[in-house]
């Protein structure tokens, strides 16, 4: 059975019965040489949806269907609550900042209506300057003569670039090299795999699903802490289409135009103590700091974690 783009708009997949549903997703694994882990309803923010989830070679990957989506976001018709407002209200004294709903429209990317196709969307961010070391690499083995029984983690190199996580045998756990590497090489790794980055468009509809919202779970955040402050709350929950995304500010993604980054601006208001609303916007769904993308792509920009969204073009 064929399956086309109409056949899965979002809200023709919604219509579905569950045995249709399960034959879709059946045969996108077929024809996308997945394994189909589950299809199951799946809640968020107050909202459910059906999510079909997938793997290969061990990395899992989420339906987004297709959809003619609003992205972006109008600042002037953000209505902050008091929180939100008192906050603001000291980064801009302390920071020289315009009116509040002056500064989300210039952080924030513009209205638009796009078409977008059924896609396959992982799950999880690749770091693409990460690679998995084996057990007898040379300097695993350096590492492991000096490990310790009790688990823990170790690294090596004159950057401190490998680092090898040991159980509690003192065996090796998994081994990691980090190097920095280039836009277009993180590309070409992508392009191994057989995936691509998300496109800025792509981000923002895999990460709030549509929903008009400042945030993918709605209007406010809390008041008591940064993102990173907070180790559990709907910024660390699977979104309505089963991602984790757009969890930590200093977890910026990079995607298919090298000068917009998505989901973070590298810590850079958390580590500045720019306030808490400000920390917060950083996760909106249409966050945009230009500033920041430029900056990774000049010459000054020093990259040891290129994270990237992978996207499989469904057959």
């Amino acid at each position: 059975m064929g399956v086309s783009h109409a056949d899965l708009s979002a809200a023709r997949w919604q219509e579905l019965s569950d045995e249709s549903a399960l034959d879709v997703a059946r045969v996108i694994a077929r024809e996308n040489q997945l394994a189909l882990v589950d299809v199951r309803g799946h809640d968020y923010a107050g909202r459910r949806q059906r999510i079909a989830l997938f793997e290969r070679d061990g990395r899992r990957f989420s339906l987004v269907p297709a959809d003619r989506a609003a992205l972006g976001y109008d600042g002037s018709r953000f209505v902050p609550s008091p929180q939100q407002a008192d906050s603001y209200a000291e980064s801009a004294d302390e920071f020289g900042l315009p009116a509040i709903t002056e500064f989300v429209d210039s952080m924030t990317s513009p209205q638009r209506v796009v078409e977008l196709p059924a896609m396959l969307v992982a799950v999880d961010a690749l770091d693409t300057c990460v690679t998995t070391a084996a057990a007898d690499d040379p300097l695993v083995q350096g590492l492991m003569a000096g490990a310790r029984p009790g688990g823990g983690a170790m690294t090596f190199g004159p950057n401190g670039n490998v680092k090898v996580e040991f159980d509690e045998a003192g065996q090796v756990r998994r081994a990691r090299v980090v190097e920095q590497i280039s836009y277009s090489e993180a590309l070409e790794e992508a392009a191994a795999l057989g995936v691509r980055p998300a496109s800025p468009d792509e981000w923002e509809y895999a990460c709030g699903a549509g929903v008009p919202t400042l945030f993918r779970w709605g209007d406010d955040n809390p008041d008591d802490g940064y993102p990173y402050d907070h180790r559990s709350g709907p910024h660390r929950e699977p979104n309505q289409w089963g991602l984790l995304i757009g969890q930590d500010p200093y977890k910026h993604e990079w995607t298919t135009e090298p000068g917009i980054v998505c989901g973070g601006d590298g810590g850079g208001a958390t580590c500045g103590g720019s306030g808490y609303f400000v920390g917060w916007l950083t996760l909106a769904t249409a966050y945009r700091d230009e500033d920041f993308g430029a900056w990774l792509n000049s010459p000054d920009g020093y990259i040891d974690e290129l994270l990237i969204r992978p996207v499989i073009d469904i057959a």
